[in-house]
């Protein structure tokens, strides 16, 4: 399945807040989120990045973009940037949503929101099933996922670096429960 996502997405439940795609001077962005203590504890984001490597990074979020395999949003918030968001894996059956925010920007719900709409532009754009990873003990990323709708699946081994991760899935709304999710995943393994 070829998907092409959009420059710009609303976000579920609020006309101010919306994923804007990122570009290449988006790069500040990136290294701030690199320099707050837990981003890159929970998730796959290098810590303490230069300004060279968050150039760098920025640039491959872009070439990710163009190649349709995946895609980085900025997620503003009253025209200010408040972290980001998106999917890895597009064109696949499951691509995964991942996120992160800028600590003055949490506690408001912009993750669950930006989640939700992301899942939602996945299904109709025909993914059978949208994937969350969190590392085992990010227990507020464990919360956005319930709270956008995901069930955990299990835990497995990531394959980028060996850490503990709990799987969640969602399904489209008229797809079966958990259950066959759960049957599902354990026979790709």
């Amino acid at each position: 399945m070829t998907v092409h996502p959009p420059s710009t997405l609303p976000v579920v439940g609020t006309p101010t807040v919306l994923l804007r795609r990122t570009t290449v001077d988006d790069w500040p962005l990136e290294q701030a989120l690199s320099r707050v203590d837990d981003v890159p504890r929970w998730t796959f984001v290098p810590p303490r990045m230069t300004d060279a490597q968050a150039r760098r990074w920025a640039r491959a979020a872009v070439e990710r973009a163009e190649a349709g395999v995946g895609v980085r949003y900025v997620v503003e918030c009253d025209g200010e940037d408040a972290g980001v968001a998106g999917i890895a894996g597009l064109g696949t059956s499951a691509p995964a949503v991942f996120y992160a925010l800028l600590p003055g920007a949490r506690g408001r719900g912009l993750a669950t929101r930006a989640v939700r709409s992301l899942t939602g532009w996945a299904h109709d754009s025909g993914a059978a099933e949208v994937r969350l990873l969190t590392r085992v003990g990010n227990e507020p990323s464990e919360a956005v996922a319930e709270r956008s709708g995901y069930r955990l699946l299990g835990e497995t081994t990531d394959e980028r670096d060996g850490s503990r991760v709990r799987v969640w899935a969602a399904a489209p709304p008229s797809r079966a429960g958990s259950a066959s999710m759960l049957r599902e995943f354990l026979s790709r393994r």
